[in-house]
């Protein structure tokens, strides 16, 4: 079966496609070793920067095994002559050359962005975050992936799902992807599964305002769906955005095309114009828990009273670097399905994964 091009098929293949970009996604462009960090210590380093956030600048040289993660607060000097992309606490982000001099003309504001065609001098604590631009799409690419499994010998069942996101950045566009698969076998009783595909870009208009896109794809045999496409835009505003946290409320427009099985008397396929509703939010803390969230809220322009719910948060919590435990609630919730079927999908997994 195929809706709009595509099936169950082409959705697993998507999970394989963001799994290789993960798998693949290997240095090809060699960045400068000689940026130089002095902390207020003393304490000097000399590498290479490979970014700042949450309030950590992080920084490898070649005599260490892993980065280490610094107190951003606590650098006094910072120089290097290569580009990155410099994240402000007020929604700007700018490309260029960043160095802290040991002797700035301005003691307040004594962290210079040097561009092709001006300098920009601000304070510290307004840097939020530091991204390496890279020469090469592999090398900005940033993600992960995670697998979980669990088994029941009383029961005789087992779960297993798999996730994949990726991410691309640069200072005025984003694109995310993120992918899952959801599979439940239990004994005397129907295998069910849930795949789900979502994309999603987003263009800074001024430091406060985005343009935003999105297109999803969901499988749910809990609520007997086939598949559902979603296709919508609008327009988002950053209401918070600190070193830790970020919260972003969006507004705008979508469409859905729609396929269940087959019932007597329900027409399986629909198509709805909706509006869109949505709010996502982040935080981290106690500098190995991060959190996300996203809901969104489709109130049904076609068939009026209708509204569906899409909801989705993971609980990161770091076991050593780069690897992490996976806690995911999510939610899809319709208050009127077209055909005979539960309103509610919800569920919670649990799994181990790896970041890059």
């Amino acid at each position: 079966m195929k809706i709009l091009g595509f099936s169950a098929p082409v959705l697993l293949k998507c999970i394989a496609l963001i799994a290789v970009l993960v798998v693949f996604a290997c240095p090809l462009f060699g960045k400068r070793k000689d940026d130089v960090v002095i902390m207020k210590n003393g304490d000097t380093f000399t590498g290479e920067i490979k970014g700042l956030q949450h309030g950590e600048l992080i920084f490898k040289s070649d005599y260490m095994k892993d980065s280490v993660h610094l107190d951003w607060a606590q650098v006094q000097t910072l120089q290097s002559k290569d580009i990155y992309i410099v994240g402000l606490s007020n929604g700007e982000r700018l490309t260029g050359m960043i160095n802290k001099p040991a002797t700035p003309r301005d003691r307040t504001k004594n962290v210079r962005v040097v561009a092709e065609e001006s300098t920009v001098e601000v304070k510290p604590l307004e840097v939020i975050a530091i991204e390496q631009r890279e020469g090469s799409f592999w090398n900005q690419l940033t993600g992960s992936i995670n697998y979980g499994f669990s088994f029941a010998s009383g029961s005789n069942s087992t779960n297993s799902s798999l996730g994949a996101d990726a991410a691309f950045d640069t200072a005025k566009n984003s694109v995310q992807l993120a992918t899952s698969s959801q599979f439940d076998s239990q004994a005397n009783s129907k295998n069910t599964n849930r795949l789900t595909f979502d994309s999603r870009y987003g263009r800074s208009l001024t430091n406060k305002w985005i343009a935003a896109g999105l297109f999803g794809l969901l499988k749910s045999n809990q609520q007997d769906l086939k598949l559902r496409s979603t296709y919508g835009g609008g327009f988002g505003r950053r209401l918070l955005r600190t070193d830790k946290t970020s919260l972003i409320a969006i507004a705008g427009a979508a469409y859905s095309h729609e396929s269940y099985v087959p019932q007597p008397g329900a027409e399986p396929v629909r198509d709805n114009a909706e509006s869109l509703i949505g709010i996502t939010f982040s935080t981290f803390r106690f500098k190995t828990l991060n959190l996300n969230s996203r809901t969104l809220l489709f109130p049904s322009l076609s068939d009026p009273g209708r509204q569906r719910l899409s909801s989705q948060s993971n609980l990161r919590i770091e076991l050593a670097r780069n690897f992490y435990w996976n806690f995911q609630l999510y939610e899809n919730y319709d208050t009127r399905p077209p055909v005979n079927a539960a309103k509610n999908d919800l569920g919670v997994t649990t799994s181990v994964g790896w970041t890059f």
